[in-house]
Order: structure tokens, then C-alpha cells, then sequence
């Protein structure tokens, strides 16, 4: 795994922080909840978007969840 460092997002009600796997194009989120899970298959650009998006959660909602697979981590 390539993972680039964790991003916090304190303003967020939702993700805790998140990170980025470059060479496996993986999107890991770990959740105020307590939950983790990875989005795979996620381009360098989704990611780049999510990173320039005001609100990382309706981002996440809208363009990663029900796009890619996921699993728990």
C-alpha cells in the first residue's frame, strides 16, 4: 500500500479523516462512528475533487457511495 498521510476534517459531522492509497487507487474513510472503510478503484482525481470539496460528507455521499465497491477495513 501507497497511502498518502491522513486528512482530519474537524468540520465535518460525519468522516473523521481520510486518506488515499496512489498505487492501488484506494479511498480509505474512517467515520465519526467509529467505522473505516475502503472505496475502491477510485481515481486520483475523485480524490483530488473530495480534497477541493466544502463538505467532504455530501461529496462522499454523492460521488463515492453507490459509485465503487467498498468493504470495511
Amino acid at each position: 500500500m501507497n497511502w498518502t498521510d491522513w486528512i482530519e476534517t474537524p468540520d465535518s459531522s460525519n468522516i473523521a479523516r481520510y486518506r488515499y492509497d496512489v498505487k492501488e487507487h484506494v479511498l480509505q474513510v474512517e467515520f465519526k462512528s467509529g467505522g473505516t472503510y475502503n472505496y475502491y478503484d477510485v481515481l486520483q482525481a475523485v480524490f483530488d475533487q473530495m480534497k477541493a470539496a466544502t463538505s467532504k460528507g455530501q461529496f462522499l455521499a454523492q460521488n463515492v457511495k453507490g459509485v465503487y465497491r467498498y468493504a470495511r477495513a
